[in-house]
């Protein structure tokens, strides 16, 4: 693709001046760095609760305890997602315009046919791979013929000679940004990473059914007692009991649950600092756009930076979640009077 996108520049060469760079600006903000200030999570029972149920809370909620971070990264991803509207605003079609040099001569009309020709046959190659593979398989020359065909139908006849203007690559063609951008987006959206997490959960829900079950079974082995007038039932000391170390059973299993969640939440966030390095790193070298245009990558570009982010979010709310569900088993045991 890098190499199509390049005979594209050369093309437009022959019809018009060199085609200045612009400023592409993304979301300015590291998001690996952003990834490893997230606060580690709780090793123990106890201090999942104490960050599920902060000041003694009757209901679970874990976000004061990642207000702070969260806000950075809520920024970050609106920053990115602003962009990328903004762009979409000033292009529906989604293909960047081509600005005109100050010093070129050429006319708002042959401007207009030269960004709609080149448009075409951009949206073409990304939308055609049997097309592009077939454009990058023609010789130097039947690539010329085709663009001047392409813009003589727009109303354009390519000049012919040498241009006047030095002849610059088409923005973006420096770096191969499809590569990183695609790649994470293909392993960002592979489902199968919380086959781990599904299973873990299953384990346990088994260990807290079966415990359950117990409860059940003890509490039916008590002898009935009469309440007069009121009738039989089991004796409400010794079921309390039992509930009782029922809810010691469900805290143990919680605790285990806990130790071997933070240890799955640890693997999740290598694995996504993994999959995000190689784009990250190549948006830091070009500051993140600030002096730097992507070309025709700016939207492939913005769409991966936003799930980065969103990417972030998503393993910290898993992981708040997940926190608060094994939580709930300290506050019932201490909200259950003995």
């Amino acid at each position: 693709m890098k190499q199509l996108i390049f005979v594209i520049a050369t093309l437009i060469v022959l019809a018009i001046a060199a085609i200045p760079t612009r400023s592409q600006p993304v979301a300015k903000a590291d998001a690996v760095a952003l990834l490893a200030q997230l606060a580690a999570p709780p090793s123990t029972l106890a201090e999942a609760y104490l960050r599920a149920y902060p000041q003694g809370a009757d209901k679970p909620d874990t976000k004061p305890y990642y207000s702070v971070w969260l806000g950075r990264v809520d920024q970050a991803a609106q920053e990115s997602q602003t962009a990328l509207l903004d762009f979409y605003k000033k292009n529906p079609t989604g293909i960047p315009k081509l600005p005109q040099h100050p010093a070129s001569r050429v006319t708002v009309k042959d401007q207009s046919a030269m960004d709609h020709a080149v448009s075409e046959l951009a949206q073409k190659m990304l939308n055609d791979p049997a097309f592009a593979k077939q454009f990058q398989q023609m010789s130097e020359t039947e690539q010329h013929a085709y663009m001047a065909k392409a813009l003589a139908d727009n109303g354009l006849k390519p000049v012919q000679g040498t241009p006047n203007m030095p002849n610059a690559p088409m923005p973006g063609t420096d770096i191969d940004w499809a590569t990183p951008c695609n790649t994470y987006l293909a392993a960002a959206m592979d489902h199968r990473q919380w086959n781990d997490q599904m299973a873990l959960q299953q384990k346990y829900e088994t260990q807290h059914a079966a415990v359950r079950a117990w409860t059940e079974a003890e509490i039916k082995k008590l002898p009935m007692i009469s309440f007069g007038e009121y009738g039989h039932d089991y004796d409400p000391v010794k079921v309390k009991a039992i509930q009782r170390q029922g809810l010691n059973k469900h805290r143990d299993i919680a605790n285990a649950m806990m130790q071997e969640f933070e240890a799955l939440f640890g693997q999740f966030r290598r694995h996504a600092q993994q999959r995000m390095q190689p784009l990250n790193d190549a948006l830091k070298k070009v500051d993140y756009g600030q002096d730097y245009s992507f070309g025709l990558n700016y939207t492939l570009v913005l769409q991966a930076q936003s799930m980065m982010f969103g990417d972030i979010q998503n393993i910290a709310r898993n992981e708040m979640d997940i926190i608060q569900d094994i939580a709930h088993w300290e506050y019932e045991w201490q909200h259950d009077t003995p």
